[in-house]
């Protein structure tokens, strides 16, 4: 009967091939065969191992993003969360669980370093995992409520949609003070749970007295969940849902089951992306054709237009500058002329404080003439002074109004 090995990863920074691991060998049924720690060389083989990482190397992430093919979001995701990381994204692998209760998704982020450490280890005692999930993936959840599991000297606070919060276990596990932050937050974005169901593991001995020390200090109905902190069933469940692995820390070998269906509708993909090749060889030559065409003909019309020229290089650009340049000799304003002494303008009215009012504008010829209601004496003097520096402007003031109000008229050519 085919067996899975459940292989817990040590909270560690490096791997020896002495490093001890816990681990549980499950029969295909689901009921457990045997337990224990061992150097992992030492632990009983099985036709699929599955790893569990301990949380505190898992970061879980709630981000927003965007609306494209699971193969597009998984190739930016990294980039996705770059504003949630403390490290450069590159150094994370990134694994998107699923949605959460609003419009974001539960993101996991993983050291990379540490991850490829891990599985070599794991590989170079023969136990290379198929599947790679969270010890907090063991806690049974429903929903709205929160699984919390007790591992000292950490704990995780689980949520129905994956999503895991960490604290510090106390010696005389008082309410962690991390998930009370946790609970405010998700209360203030009405997400709360209804209950925590509190799961003890790793020595940990949870009783009706801090049960109702976390109920009154997190505010939160609190109960004793049934059983082990860690359950098989729930482990093995996961493990069948989604993986840790994925990307380029995929197992080898994962698609040597499905390639063999795939491989006609590769076939024909290849020859569909032949063809369109193939076509759109035939556009470019045609679209080159016109183009060499429609060149030669703007490079006639040049040649007519201004037998003078020496070289042709860019017929329509050399067209539009003899243009204007012919616009300029002639004393008629050039396109550009008009909008280019309207910005001159703008900046001298910005640079009076507060800026007039402008109750006319008029553009003629070149000419930027605007009409502008003054508040003060000493606004009419910055306007003078403003407009000294520049070439072509005048200014007309007029007779305060019945009101106090000042008007003047300014305007701006462009020259010749």
């Amino acid at each position: 009967m085919p067996l899975t090995l459940l292989l817990r990863i040590p909270d560690l920074s490096r791997f020896e091939s002495t490093t001890p691991a816990a681990w549980m060998l499950v029969e295909a049924d689901g009921s457990l065969q045997k337990n224990g720690t061992s150097a992992l060389a030492e632990a009983p083989a099985a036709e699929r191992v599955v790893a569990i990482a301990p949380p505190a190397r898992l970061l879980n992430l709630e981000t927003a993003l965007p609306a494209v093919s699971p193969a597009k979001r998984d190739a930016l995701l990294r980039y996705a969360i770059e504003d949630k990381l403390t490290i450069d994204p590159a150094t994370v692998h990134a694994v998107v669980l699923g949605r959460t209760q609003g419009a974001e998704h539960v993101v996991v982020a993983i050291e990379r370093a540490w991850l490829q450490a891990a599985l070599d280890w794991m590989k170079q005692a023969g136990r290379a995992p198929q599947q790679l999930i969270s010890q907090a993936d063991g806690v049974p959840v429903a929903g709205g409520e929160w699984a919390v599991l007790l591992d000292a000297p950490h704990g995780v606070a689980r949520r129905a949609d994956g999503f895991t919060y960490h604290f510090d276990v106390t010696p005389g596990l008082e309410p962690p003070f991390a998930l009370t932050l946790a609970l405010k937050e998700a209360r203030d974005r009405q997400r709360g749970p209804a209950r925590l169901t509190v799961y003890a593991a790793g020595g940990v001995s949870a009783n009706a007295g801090m049960v109702n020390k976390w109920s009154s200090a997190l505010e939160v109905p609190v109960a004793l969940g049934n059983g082990r902190g860690e359950v098989v069933a729930t482990y093995l469940a996961a493990a069948k849902s989604s993986s840790l692995l994925t990307g380029e820390f995929a197992p080898s070998g994962s698609g040597a089951a499905w390639w063999p269906a795939l491989r006609p509708a590769l076939a024909m993909a290849a020859l569909l992306l032949v063809a369109q090749t193939g076509l759109t060889a035939i556009d470019n030559f045609r679209l080159n054709r016109e183009r060499e065409a429609l060149e030669g003909q703007m490079t006639q019309i040049f040649r007519t237009a201004f037998p003078a020229a020496q070289a042709v290089v860019d017929a329509p650009l050399q067209m539009s500058r003899n243009l204007q340049q012919a616009k300029r000799e002639r004393g008629t304003a050039a396109d550009d002329d008009a909008r280019r002494t309207l910005g001159v303008m703008t900046r001298a009215l910005q640079a009076v404080s507060p800026p007039p009012v402008v109750t006319a504008l008029n553009i003629e010829a070149g000419v930027v003439t605007v009409d502008l209601e003054l508040e003060t004496d000493g606004q009419q003097e910055s306007l003078r002074r403003a407009l000294g520096n520049v070439p072509g402007a005048a200014m007309v003031p007029a007779a305060p109004s019945a009101t106090g109000k000042r008007s003047a008229r300014v305007s701006v050519g462009s020259g010749p």
